[in-house]
């Protein structure tokens, strides 16, 4: 008898930690927000961990990854309360920071991260004239001693396009990418690449992206995404 009642006490407690447990209450207020360079959002390459955010007061304080979008726009779900955001050194196209931003959430919450990225892609167009895709920009350098190591014309099937994922023409066209060494800077840098090339002939979609790398830098810097073919 008395291991029967044990038993009832032990599945009542489970089941009330089940309910318990199915009651959860998620999040449900947004931080969201920009990465901003003179009032402009920067281009990344979507999914890195750039930002991060701590809540202090507990004894074990994970940092909280902060979604960021490649247009440079973020936004994370959070509990009402007080945080600090951080940048995680060393992972964007920018000068690194180690500055702390104090954000409370209380509802829906906006804020916007100033970074100093080392070189800005300005006055960016993109044209399809007779089955080529042509693009034009002006690329300023932001941080002195920082040395361009290429910028190309990058295209890619979906709306998501970075580097990494960026379909590969055969032949490659040499007109799609230009060295940084003796670039001129002053004049509009004018980068294209011909759409009759496999595979690039059999993919219904396309996009394109302006692409920058810097020496010693991971991670590119990028324009905003032109739909080629959609």
């Amino acid at each position: 008898m008395k291991q029967l009642i044990y038993s009832i006490i032990i599945f009542l407690a489970i089941g009330l930690s089940s309910c318990e447990y199915d009651n959860y209450e998620p999040p449900k207020s947004e931080l969201n927000g920009r990465i901003l360079f003179e009032g402009k959002p920067v281009g990344i390459r979507q999914g890195i961990s750039v930002l991060q955010l701590t809540q202090p007061g507990f004894e074990t304080v994970t940092p909280i990854n902060v979604n960021v979008k490649q247009d440079g726009t973020f936004s994370s779900m959070l509990f009402d309360g007080d945080y600090k955001l951080v940048q995680v050194a060393g992972n964007g196209p920018w000068e690194a920071a180690s500055t702390t931003i104090d954000v409370s959430v209380n509802g829906s919450t906006s804020i916007d991260v100033q970074v100093r990225p080392y070189f800005s892609i300005n006055n960016v167009s993109f044209v399809v004239e007779n089955n080529v895709v042509k693009s034009s920009c002006l690329l300023v350098n932001n941080v002195a001693g920082r040395q361009l190591e290429r910028i190309s014309l990058i295209l890619g099937k979906t709306t998501i396009v970075d580097d990494p994922t960026k379909l590969v023409p055969n032949p490659t066209d040499p007109l799609s990418t230009k060295v940084g060494t003796g670039l001129n800077l002053l004049q509009p840098i004018l980068l294209s690449q011909n759409l009759a090339v496999s595979p690039l002939t059999t993919t219904p979609f396309l996009y394109a992206r302006i692409a920058v790398k810097v020496v010693g830098v991971p991670e590119l810097l990028y324009s905003n995404v032109f739909p080629v073919k959609s």
